[in-house]
């Protein structure tokens, strides 16, 4: 890569010094901070210079154990603070001055509306102050932080408060003191002007917490929802894993300009207000599904991060990975599990699967990177919980849990790695998780299986066969792939297995193997992955009938979904192959299934609006060999995409009009399925619409009780390109004009238009006052969501290219985290044809030229073009 500097797990060092403790001191006044800094700094390493991180810091003093050093005894280049010589155990005290104002990266000590935040991981700290910025370096925290009284009347930090009052000058502090050793990725501070809202809880076990929510005065009242979630992780927290909070105070604070979704520093959450503020008129059924994952994810940290954190940036998975597993199940527990399992298999296959087959694949254990921050990937936390979850179908959720314990009595307090995780794993349950399975870690790519069956009527033998295609991974080994399985007839019945269980699990573990069972007739099937048990592509030879079958009475909510899921898929191939032999009976078998589903009394509303809701065709085309024909493709999905819905239209409109559910405009489980079933339905009519239905969609948009019932409407009539279209757009900009998470969905909405005219609107929007670009969620509302626009973004003339490079440019320079990330929406491009390819070159060149660019842009961009022929 150009002018990139590569760091390699093979080459991990120890770090030289440890450190006691931090004790820090903010003196904030107008934008800026002065940092008073003490650290007890002992030697680890013989002969080893001081060397630590510092980046965009003003040096006013340095001294060692209380005596100036002067100008020639330290060095500071680089972003490194370097003291040759210094004793084998001091304190140094280092006072530095940060312009919190002009950060506009996020990242460090910046200020967002008037509010002093922090922002560390992966490498942020050295933003704030000299330090061994790195996450095996534990330490304990004491922070004082002074600040004017009136602008800053809150002034929060990690830990428990020690004290606070008043200072001359109208000033005050506070000072807190956290006794868990962390990380300086995990430090925290919040000051300004900010509501609060506060609850006293007492968790099963008897624990007493304080527990409050911090933001912008304007939305505390947003805020309920958000509290009753954290209230439900710590809950379930206890019960579940037996995990304990271990402080008396924790503090959750939401700001509007974060790159990232939560950040989970000890004691002290910093939020995206998207995963916080949330009421009925401005966040949807999906949104609180967010805020209560999010919530959870965050706290969950706790234990697993924080207690326990990676010895190095390459173990990222072993806290995000676990973390997004027991997050996953967190909410499993609190809605319908089949459906949460099914949601997070979409996120996984639509996303993860696409980085795996990019030139932005790597294992979940990476070896090498440039930028860290651009490994916080789908990889690492999505397929990375997939293997979390690989553990926990192996061993089961007694084993799970006795590891789980060990794991917690074995490491709490340290720094560790994936491979101390896999070993305590394996010691309790006995399963070799070190061996074989650790490769899962240390591939990459997305493993494929090919399953077949014969039956032998002479001897009443059904053999199962599993072939893997190592070809597809790097290194091209055989994995350990759990496979549960069941069996089922032509009546719909299935097979009781030995233990009288209806379900298999089979372990895979060589390139090609078989498994039979004995004494079965004839007529039996294999129903594969159930509960989708490893992050793989599959494929077994199923007639149209067999998924039908199956999407109507299969015992596994997934594998109902994954019928479902492979009748599109084959209806699409058809359509892009043009053969219409093909297509119009398969077209007739689905619109006949979905409409047998719909009416369905043993299936709930949630499944049924999974299973109408056709696939789009960033997912569809995932499995196409390259050169994608994207034209063919988008044709291919819009002739797909109105056939079915004029197919079920009249299903769907008969199914609304006798729809007598009563709902409550409140978020429930229950409520939200219906309402999602309902909005689904109304996508279909829509597609479908000759003027027969448009007029319901206006009435509904009025009509709407909550935000969920209003943005279904507005989907519906995003289809329809009119003056109603127009009238309900402008509506809602002047309705929610003062709430900013709203206006993101309406900048989204926009962006999503494909009609004629539909860019040169969508550029308009750009260049508006509304379109902030320093705020993350703004830009990704316009910007990714036009990126999923693939007619717009994928148009032959590379239009759609230049746009999103053009905005990509204006955050270039002013946010590296930002811009790298939207930088991955052309991944894609090695799968598409000889001319895109060379579009998005020009276009990826043009931005390596920018002066300033970041290591996080340039390495994005080094290996977007290095995987294009």
């Amino acid at each position: 890569m150009s002018n990139v500097t590569t760091i390699r797990l093979a080459d991990y060092q120890p770090p030289a010094f440890s450190v006691g403790e931090h004790n820090l001191r903010f003196v904030l006044e107008d934008g800026k901070a002065q940092v008073h800094h003490e650290q007890t700094l002992t030697r680890e390493q013989a002969g080893a210079p001081l060397v630590l991180n510092g980046e965009a810091l003003k040096v006013i003093s340095i001294a060692i154990d209380g005596n100036p050093l002067p100008d020639d005894g330290w060095q500071y280049e680089d972003a490194k603070l370097t003291i040759a010589d210094v004793p084998d155990q001091f304190t140094l005290k280092t006072v530095v001055e940060i312009d919190a104002d002009s950060n506009k990266e996020l990242s460090g000590l910046y200020r967002s509306n008037g509010v002093y935040c922090t922002q560390c991981e992966a490498e942020g700290f050295r933003r704030i102050s000299f330090a061994l910025d790195r996450p095996d370096v534990l330490a304990t925290y004491r922070v004082r932080i002074e600040a004017d009284k009136a602008t800053c009347p809150i002034l929060l930090s990690n830990g428990d408060l020690l004290g606070s009052g008043d200072l001359d000058d109208d000033c005050h502090y506070a000072e807190w003191h956290d006794p868990h050793p962390k990380p300086s990725y995990l430090f925290a501070l919040v000051a300004g002007d900010l509501g609060e809202v506060q609850r006293s809880i007492t968790t099963p076990h008897g624990h007493d917490i304080d527990l409050r929510i911090y933001t912008e005065h304007a939305f505390i009242d947003q805020t309920d929802f958000a509290m009753q979630a954290l209230v439900d992780s710590i809950h379930w927290d206890e019960q579940r894993f037996n995990l304990d909070y271990d402080l008396g105070r924790f503090n959750i604070v939401a700001v509007s300009d974060f790159n990232m979704g939560a950040m989970e520093n000890k004691s002290l959450n910093v939020f995206n207000t998207r995963y916080v503020l949330g009421d009925i008129e401005t966040a949807t059924d999906s949104d609180f599904h967010g805020i209560e994952s999010v919530i959870g994810h965050e706290y969950f940290h706790n234990w697993t991060g924080n207690r326990i954190t990676c010895r190095d940036w390459f173990q990222l998975s072993l806290k995000e990975g676990l973390t997004v597993f027991r997050d996953q199940e967190f909410s499993g527990d609190q809605g319908e599990a089949a459906l949460e399992r099914i949601a997070n298999v979409n996120l996984l296959r639509r996303v993860q699967f696409a980085e795996d087959a990019s030139p932005m694949s790597h294992p979940v254990q990476p070896q090498e990177y440039a930028a860290i921050d651009n490994f916080y990937t789908v990889t690492v936390y999505e397929k990375g919980a997939e293997l979390i979850r690989m553990y926990h179908t192996i061993i089961g959720e007694e084993g799970f849990q006795k590891g789980m314990k060990l794991y917690v009595e074995r490491h709490d307090g340290q720094a560790v790695r994936i491979e101390e995780f896999a070993k305590c794993m394996e010691d309790a349950s006995g399963y070799p998780f070190s061996e074989q399975f650790f490769k899962w870690y240390t591939s990459k790519g997305t493993p494929y299986v090919q399953f077949t069956s014969d039956y032998n009527a002479d001897s009443r033998t059904l053999t199962l066969h599993a072939k893997q295609d190592v070809k597809r991974l790097t290194p091209a080994e055989p994995l350990v792939i759990p496979v549960r399985l069941s069996l089922m007839n032509q009546d719909g019945e299935h097979y009781a297995f030995d233990d009288s269980e209806q379900e298999y699990l089979w372990l895979l573990n060589e390139a090609e193997e078989s498994l039979e069972f004995h004494d079965v007739d004839s007529g039996w099937m294999p129903v594969w992955m159930h509960g989708f048990t490893a992050p793989i592509y599959y494929d077994y030879d199923y007639s149209d009938d067999d998924l039908v079958r199956i999407a109507l009475h299969g015992i596994d909510g997934f594998a109902r979904f994954e019928a479902m899921q492979t009748c599109y898929r084959r209806l699409f191939s058809a359509a892009l192959a043009g053969n219409d032999d093909a297509y119009r009976p398969r077209l007739a078998r689905v619109t006949t299934l979905l409409k047998d589903i719909l009416a369905h009394e043993q299936r709930s509303a949630g499944e049924k609006a999974l299973l109408l809701d056709v696939p789009t065709a960033a997912s569809l085309m995932n499995e196409l060999d390259p050169p994608l024909d994207m034209d063919a493709i988008l044709a291919a999905d819009k002739r797909l995409g109105d056939d079915i819905s004029a197919g079920i239209a009249d299903a769907a409109d008969a199914w609304l009009q006798q729809d007598d559910t009563k709902t409550q405009p409140e978020y429930s489980v229950a409520d939200a399925q219906i309402r999602r079933l309902r909005g689904v339905l109304m996508q279909h009519l829509a597609k479908a619409d000759d003027g027969k239905w448009h007029s319901r969609f206006a009435e509904a948009y009025q009509q709407s009780r909550n935000m969920t019932e209003r943005m279904s409407a507005m989907n519906a009539l995003n289809q329809c390109h009119d003056q109603a279209r127009m009238d309900a757009l402008a509506d809602f900009a002047e309705r929610f004009a003062e709430y900013p998470l709203v206006m993101d969905k309406w900048y989204a909405l926009q962006a999503s238009a494909d009609d004629n005219g539909a860019l040169e609107r969508i550029r308009r929007l750009s260049e508006s006052k509304g379109f902030v670009i320093t705020n993350p969620n703004r830009f990704r509302s316009l910007v990714g969501a036009f990126a999923q626009n693939l007619k717009l973004f994928h148009a032959k003339d590379g239009s759609g290219y230049a746009f999103v490079a053009d905005q990509i440019r204006r955050v270039l320079t002013i946010n590296p985290q930002l811009s790298a990330r939207m930088l991955n929406l052309f991944a894609i491009a090695s799968r598409l044809d000889q001319g895109r390819q060379q579009q998005i070159r020009e276009q990826l060149e043009s931005l390596l030229a920018v002066d300033g660019i970041s290591v996080d842009a340039r390495e994005v961009i080094d290996r977007i073009i290095s995987g294009l022929s």
